[in-house]
């Protein structure tokens, strides 16, 4: 039984190194994707609100362009975008002149957005590839736009203006990922990362 459990690891290696590889030098990889969950849409609603809801949902879209200057080592660019924040009502107490406390209770709308988008330089290491599976490691760095609005009924509430653009403007991803080709230009992509938009990011793969 060992024997025949060896025999079939060393064919299946031995498959896997002398497959074509499904990219190569000089080809270029086009990615469109959407990535789950972005981090600002799984925020706990806040205590006392009414009729909660995102501004946005919980998926990004981007898209990557990659070109393997090398075998095993492709430069690219990655873009995403992301739109979140929240919308809920709550109550508040008003104050009264004619009695000088804050007797009134008052119904307000809160509404929060923020738009951001990522352009990031992007570096692939490719360490698994036979003819039809490509594994890499990825990282990118970049800047961040962001636009953020609030809209605030309650005379009391107020925010930073200096919170209307990125806190911090600059985006980076570290990133595990595969992409399994159906045919020869056309398959699957899948990502799992930290930073530069959603967790998790799937898609399609066309290569040229």
């Amino acid at each position: 039984m060992k024997k025949i459990l060896t025999i079939i690891t060393a064919a299946l290696l031995s498959s896997t190194l002398n497959a074509q590889s499904p990219v190569t030098t000089g080809n270029v990889i086009i990615d469109p994707y959407i990535g789950f969950p972005q981090s600002n849409a799984t925020r706990s609603e806040p205590t006392g609100a009414m009729n909660y809801k995102l501004n946005g949902g919980l998926l990004s879209y981007g898209g990557r362009v990659e070109y393997m200057v090398a075998e095993n080592f492709g430069v690219g660019v990655d873009v995403n975008y992301v739109k979140s924040g929240n919308n809920y009502d709550y109550n508040d107490t008003l104050y009264s002149v004619n009695t000088g406390m804050y007797d009134s209770l008052v119904s307000y709308n809160y509404d929060y957005t923020a738009q951001k988008t990522r352009i990031m330089a992007r570096l692939n290491y490719h360490f698994v590839q036979n003819d039809r599976v490509d594994a890499y490691v990825g990282f990118g760095a970049g800047y961040k736009f962001a636009k953020r609005v609030w809209t605030l009924e309650d005379p009391n509430a107020s925010y930073d203006a200096n919170l209307d653009k990125a806190l911090v403007p600059v985006a980076f991803r570290v990133a595990i990922g595969t992409r399994i080709y159906f045919t020869e230009n056309i398959g699957a992509m899948l990502e799992l990362g930290a930073g530069g938009g959603g967790i998790l990011q799937f898609g399609l793969s066309a290569k040229f």
